[in-house]
C-alpha cells in the first residue's frame, strides 16, 4: 500500500513539473566578441573577452588596484559595492543600487517589449531606443551621454513591476520562491499600502513644439549663373528695380553694378535679391536688393567686398547665398566669419561658427552661433530664431522636441524653444540655474528630474508642469512619475 502511493505521488509531481513547466532563462551575450555575458539570468563574474573585443581587459590592467574608470563599458561593473557612475541609484527600495545588480538588470530582457537581448527590440520599443543611443554614444567617446541613456534603460525597468521583481529576486534570493512554512494562499496576502498619487500643478511655461526639417534643400531657392550679361532695368522674376533710386546710389559711389551674371532669389515674395557679377581675375562682385513696400520696388541695399569682424580684423566677401530652404540668407566671408539674416534682410547674427540647424519652431528657423573667439562667452553655444530672438545659452545644449537643456560647468537651465526657462527657489531667491536635470523617456512621454539642490529634487513632465512638490532623490521622483 506505501509503495502504491508512493507511485501516485510521484505520478501526480511528475505531471503538474510538465504542466508548469518553467521557460528557460535568456542569456546575454557580448555584442562585440559573443563571450557568453550571464547564466541562468545572472551576470557572471569576472568575464574574459576575447583580445580583439573593446571591453577586453588584460592581466596587468584589471590587476592594477590604482586604475579607475567611468567609461561606459564600466569595468566595475562586477561585485556588490555601489553604483557610483552617476548618483541617479543612491536609494533605490532603502538602499543603494549596486554594480552586479545594475548590470543584471541592464542586460536582462526587456520589460516593455520582452526583447531577450538588447539587440532584438521591437523598432517602437522606448527601451530599445534608449539602448540603440546608449551604444552610439559609448562608440562615439561621449561618455557622460552614454552613461545618462544607460541609466535611462535600468530607470525604466526598474518602473516596471518585472524589474522591481528582478531586483528583488536579486537582493534576496531566498525570498523569490516562497518556503514551506511561506502561505500563498490569497486569504493571508495583505497588500502594501499604496503611496498617494502626487499632485499635478498648472503649465509653468508655454510649450512650442521643434520639428525636424531637411538639413540640406534648395527647395524655394533660384540660383541661375548666365553666359551673358543681363540688364538690372526692367521686370524680373522677382520684381523691379528703382532705378531712380539706383543711379543715386552708383552717383554716391556705392559700388553697385547695372548688370550682372548670377542671379540668386526665392519664391518668398518681397523676399532679398542677391546679384553677382563675374571678373576676370576670378572673383565676384556681390550686391543685394531689398524690397521697398513704399515705392513697391527693389532698392540696391548693399554691394560689399570686406568687412571688419567683431576684433576689428579685416575679411573678405566670398560668397551670398540662401540656406534653410531660402528662409536664411548667410554672407560668407574669409576665415569662417559670417553674418546671417533672414529672408526679408533682417539682421540676425554675425561671427565664426554659425550653422542653420535643420529645425523649426512655429515656422521659424534656428540659427546656432557656438565657440566664436571673437566673443567673451566663446566655449559657450547660442541659438536663435529667425527673427533674432535668442532662445538659449550654454556650453552644451540638448534638444528635444519641446525643450532645451543647456548645460555649463556649473549648473543647467531647461529652457523652451520661446526663450523661456524654468525657475525654482534656490533658498530664498529664485534661480533658473538648476545643480542637475535629466531628461527620460517612457511610455507616457517625456520628464524631467531636476535637481534644484541637494536633498531637493523636482519632477516636471513634457507639457512643463510640476508633478508633486520636491523629492529627497531621483529614485524618489522616478517613483513619483510611476504612480501619476
Amino acid at each position: 500500500m506505501k509503495r502504491f502511493l508512493i507511485l501516485i505521488i510521484a505520478l501526480g509531481f511528475a505531471a503538474s513539473a510538465s504542466y508548469a513547466q518553467i521557460p528557460p532563462v535568456p542569456e546575454a551575450a557580448c555584442a562585440y566578441c559573443g563571450v557568453q555575458m550571464t547564466k541562468n539570468g545572472k551576470l557572471i563574474p569576472n568575464v574574459k573577452h576575447k583580445s580583439t573585443c573593446k571591453y577586453y581587459v588584460n592581466e596587468e590592467e584589471s590587476s592594477s588596484s590604482n586604475t579607475s574608470s567611468t567609461s561606459t563599458s564600466s569595468r566595475s561593473s562586477r561585485g556588490d559595492e555601489p553604483y557610483t557612475d552617476s548618483d541617479s541609484f543612491k536609494d533605490v527600495d532603502g538602499k543603494p543600487l549596486t554594480n552586479r545588480e545594475y548590470w543584471e538588470i541592464l542586460l536582462g530582457s526587456c520589460t516593455y517589449c520582452g526583447a531577450k537581448n538588447n539587440h532584438s527590440h521591437q523598432p517602437d520599443c522606448t527601451i530599445g531606443n534608449a539602448y540603440k543611443y546608449y551604444k552610439e554614444y559609448s562608440e562615439q567617446g561621449k561618455t557622460k551621454d552614454a552613461i545618462r541613456m544607460r541609466d535611462n534603460v535600468v530607470v525604466m525597468k526598474l518602473n516596471t513591476q518585472e524589474g522591481k521583481a528582478l531586483l528583488a529576486s536579486i537582493r534576496n534570493p531566498s525570498e523569490a520562491k516562497p518556503t514551506a512554512s511561506t502561505s500563498t494562499s490569497l486569504k493571508d496576502y495583505t497588500p502594501a499600502p499604496e503611496k498617494p498619487k502626487p499632485s499635478v500643478g498648472k503649465p509653468i511655461m508655454d510649450r512650442p513644439v521643434m520639428t525636424r526639417v531637411a538639413e540640406y534643400s534648395g527647395i524655394n531657392e533660384h540660383k541661375i549663373v548666365y553666359d551673358k550679361l543681363q540688364s538690372i532695368e526692367g521686370e524680373h522674376p522677382w520684381g523691379t528695380v528703382d532705378m531712380n533710386d539706383f543711379r543715386r546710389a552708383q552717383k554716391g559711389g556705392w559700388g553697385v553694378f547695372a548688370d550682372y551674371d548670377i542671379e540668386r532669389y526665392t519664391n518668398t515674395p518681397k523676399g532679398v535679391v542677391v546679384l553677382g557679377k563675374r571678373q576676370p581675375d576670378g572673383h565676384i562682385l556681390w550686391m543685394t536688393l531689398l524690397y521697398d513696400k513704399d515705392s513697391g520696388k527693389y532698392r540696391a541695399f548693399e554691394a560689399e567686398n570686406e568687412e571688419k569682424d567683431l576684433k576689428g580684423n579685416t575679411v573678405y566677401l566670398k560668397d551670398i547665398r540662401f540656406e534653410g530652404e531660402g528662409e536664411i540668407i548667410v554672407r560668407e566671408y574669409s576665415e569662417g566669419y559670417k553674418k546671417v539674416g533672414n529672408v526679408f534682410g533682417k539682421y540676425i547674427d554675425a561671427g565664426y561658427n554659425i550653422k542653420v540647424l535643420p529645425m523649426k519652431v512655429d515656422g521659424h528657423r534656428i540659427i546656432a552661433h557656438s565657440q566664436d573667439p571673437t566673443r567673451k562667452l566663446d566655449k559657450e553655444i547660442f541659438i536663435y530664431d529667425d527673427t533674432g530672438k535668442k532662445i538659449a545659452n550654454g556650453e552644451e545644449l540638448e534638444y528635444f522636441d519641446d525643450a532645451i537643456i543647456a548645460r555649463s560647468k556649473d549648473f543647467s537651465t531647461l529652457y523652451n524653444w520661446k526663450g523661456q526657462s524654468i525657475y525654482f527657489d534656490k533658498g530664498g531667491w529664485n534661480s533658473n540655474y538648476m545643480d542637475e536635470i535629466q531628461a527620460f523617456t517612457s511610455s507616457r512621454g517625456r520628464y524631467y528630474v531636476i535637481k534644484v539642490k541637494e536633498g531637493k529634487y523636482a519632477l516636471i513632465a513634457q507639457d512643463f508642469r510640476q508633478i508633486g512638490g520636491y523629492y529627497s532623490s531621483t529614485q524618489e521622483a522616478h517613483d513619483a512619475w510611476n504612480r501619476w
